[in-house]
Parts: structure tokens; sequence; C-alpha cells
């Protein structure tokens, strides 16, 4: 019988949206060659073998939320795309766009999977419960899937180590000390903020979360990093630079500041590599404002914005997030009837970058499933930011996942949003 812990204060509230479908992040990893669909099954099962929170499912038992073992086994999805009518990429946007707005059965598997394929390509999209996973363990998993996969191809038995499930984040970080008045978000967005951004008209209608993929080659994502260190600045700063510009460029009026939030990895503080580790999700959360000055130059800018970083992440602030008590002791961030003007919206973005995956998927060089690009993202439909990023790189290219929930933020917004952060990127690389 396997033992399972009770839920922490944040994979609580995570829980209490599972049927909104607000707390499910959906990662892509395309690859060359064909992915052979009858594998999956012997796939899952290996996967089951060794992770236990994919046997697992939540279930409200007397009005508290659990993790409980589940009998049934995850949905699956598999379609062929035909590239002369459908580019394979779009294909892959549709279909995280539609895995993103489908929210997990309550009662049913935390986890789902969509195969794509393609004449010489597949795409493999895993969308998990964040409750089980961040960003990071999601790609490990899905790399975990990809290594399984060339194992049954090989007809390899593995020896299979089962893990066990972890301490929360707020017993495996064992951070006592904190003060209720410790904080590591900025105000919430007021309406009038969020206004200049926001369609009114479509603020009470259903939202659906509107997806665009960005890609960059090798040797731009290379220049791109070479410019930021240049300017002594890490590329998330430069993304975070170029997306407050862009949110200001295209705002319906002047904006004073930008209020951005992000995600810092706790793990290499409590634990070894993520692929050696049970899912979980070990992010802490934070937020910052900064003035939006066009009068300064790009990485003047940047210094600004490193330094409201540095006061959250660098200082250790951000761990408080990650604190039960704390959350406890903090009063609602936002009434309700406030929260519903801004309809849920925290910031004006957000980034989460999982930085360079190459050494999550290195098992797979020497496989004929190659990874050439990588997607994530949340569901902001219910809460979360106007302008969601998510960025990370493999094969050495940089790829953006963008974010932004319609009718709240309009189509021309979110395609202005995507194509002028784009050509902002790659005209630093022309500055140099």
């Amino acid at each position: 019988m396997m033992t399972i812990r009770q839920l922490g204060k944040t994979e609580y509230l995570f829980a209490e949206l599972t049927s909104t479908g607000a707390m499910l992040v959906v990662n892509a990893v395309t690859v060359t060659g064909k992915i052979n669909t009858h594998f999956i099954p012997r796939i899952h099962q290996l996967l089951q073998l060794r992770h236990p929170f994919l046997s697992l499912c939540l279930k409200q038992v007397a009005q508290q939320w659990q993790w409980q073992e589940c009998s049934s086994q995850p949905e699956l999805e598999v379609a062929e795309i035909d590239e002369s009518k459908l580019p394979f990429s779009q294909a892959l946007r549709d279909t995280m766009q539609q895995q993103t707005n489908t929210p997990l059965n309550v009662g049913g598997p935390l986890w789902r999977v969509s195969i794509l394929l393609g004449q010489q390509q597949s795409a493999l999209v895993i969308s998990m419960h964040h409750s089980i996973c961040d960003g990071l363990s999601a790609a490990s998993l899905l790399a975990e899937w990809l290594e399984r996969h060339q194992q049954v191809a090989q007809q390899m038995v593995p020896d299979i180590q089962r893990l066990s499930i972890r301490a929360g984040v707020h017993q495996a970080l064992a951070m006592d000390e904190y003060s209720p008045d410790d904080n590591p978000f900025a105000t919430p967005i007021s309406p009038a903020q969020a206004g200049v951004w926001l369609n009114q008209a479509g603020l009470t209608q259903n939202q659906q979360n509107k997806l665009e993929l960005l890609n960059f080659s090798q040797q731009q994502s290379q220049r791109l990093l070479a410019i930021s260190r240049i300017h002594q600045v890490s590329l998330t700063i430069t993304l975070y630079c170029a997306a407050i510009e862009v949110a200001a460029k295209i705002a319906r009026s002047p904006v004073s500041k930008v209020s951005a939030g992000g995600n810092a990895n706790v793990r290499p503080i409590v634990e070894p590599p993520v692929n050696q580790q049970e899912l979980a999700c070990y992010v802490s959360m934070f937020s910052f404002e900064v003035a939006s000055d066009s009068s300064q130059g790009f990485w003047r800018r940047a210094q600004k914005i490193k330094q409201a970083y540095k006061e959250k992440v660098d200082s250790g602030l951000h761990l408080v997030s990650c604190n039960d008590n704390w959350w406890e002791a903090q009063a609602p961030r936002r009434a309700d009837d406030e929260m519903q003007q801004v309809a849920g919206r925290f910031n004006c973005l957000h980034l989460s970058n999982l930085g360079p995956l190459e050494p999550v998927f290195d098992s797979l060089e020497d496989s004929g499933l190659v990874p050439q690009q990588y997607y994530f993202t949340a569901a902001q439909h219910l809460v979360g930011a106007i302008f969601w990023l998510g960025a990370q790189s493999v094969a050495g290219g940089l790829s953006l996942t963008i974010n932004c929930v319609e009718p709240m933020v309009d189509q021309a917004m979110r395609n202005d949003f995507s194509s002028l952060l784009k050509q902002r990127l790659l005209g630093l690389i022309e500055e140099r």
C-alpha cells in the first residue's frame, strides 16, 4: 500500500481549481522521426511503475482534497497531420491550445497525453495537474517518456527504481524563519492599470487560452545570450525587458509602470537533479514592478529590471511563497469583487524560463527521436497574467510560448505582442 501524504498549502489551492482547468500545465516537445503509437501502453506502464503520482487522482473526502490511488489510465489522443494542408507547427499550437482549455476530470488521472505524427517529425504533448508538477519536472517526464520509447523499441527490460512521493516544498525547505510582513509580490494590478490592455467588452465572457509559438535559431539564440552577457544580464532579464517594453508600447494609453511575475526553481536548494526525483511542484512565486521609461536605453532599463528581480530572488525573499505558514498568515490578496474587475489578472506579464533543457534530454542524442523544439504553458483563463510567457531551449534554440486569454485580450493585441516581441529580440542581435 502506497503512503500518500497530505497536500501542502499551495498544492491544496491548486487542487481546489481542478474542475476549472485553471491549474493545468501543458508541455510539448517536437522530435525528428516517428513515435510508434503501439509502444504507448508499455511506455505508460513503465512510467507508472516509477512515478507514484502518475497513478493518483484528486478527490474530496469529508470536504478535504486528498490524493488517492486511481484505477483508470490517462487519456490518449493520437493525430496524423497532413502537412500539405496544415503546417506541423500550427497543428501543435492548436493541440496545445485545446489541451490548455480542457480541464482534467476530477477523480481521474492527473495527466494525459497527445501525440502528433507528421511525415518526418512527431510531437509529444503531456498535460498535467500543477499540484504534481512544475515546468522542470514536466520536462523531465517528457524526456523520460521518449527514453522509454527507445527502450521499448530496443526490447530492453529496464530496471525500474520506484520513486517515493516527496515532502511538499514547505517541509523540504524547512524554512521556519519568516515574517508575515515579508512580501515577494508587487501590488496586484488595478482595474485602471489593466484596462490599457484588456478588451472591456470581453471581460464577462467565457475565456479561452490562446497561444503563439515563437522560435529562434541556434545562431540567433547564441547571439541573444552573448549580447545579454556583454551587458551583464541573464537571458531571463533580457526577455523581461523586451516583453515589458513591448507591453508598454502596445498599451492603448501611456503606462507609467509595468508589473511582472515569475517563478524560481528551488530544487537546487533541497535535492538532487530533477530526473532523479519524483514529480513535484518545487517553485517559488514572486512579482515586481518597473517604471516604463522609454527615454532610457534598453540595457539601462534591463539593469533596473535586474535590480528589481534581485530584490525578490537573490535576496531569498521569493522563498516565503513556499511557506505554508506564511500563506496562512496572509489576508486574501484581492477581494473577490475587485479581482473580478480585472478578470483574475495579477500582473501585466509573467515569465517562466526553464533555461537550457539539453541536459534533461541528453540521453536521446543517439535515438531515432531527437528533440528539436520545446514549448510549455500554464492555463490562464481563470487566474494569471495578461501576457504569459514560457521560455526554454533545446538543441541550442530558444523557443517561447505566449499565452493570452481571449476575448479578454483580443486577437490583434496578442498578435501585436507576439510579433513585436520577436522583432525586438532579433533587433537586439542586429544592434551589436
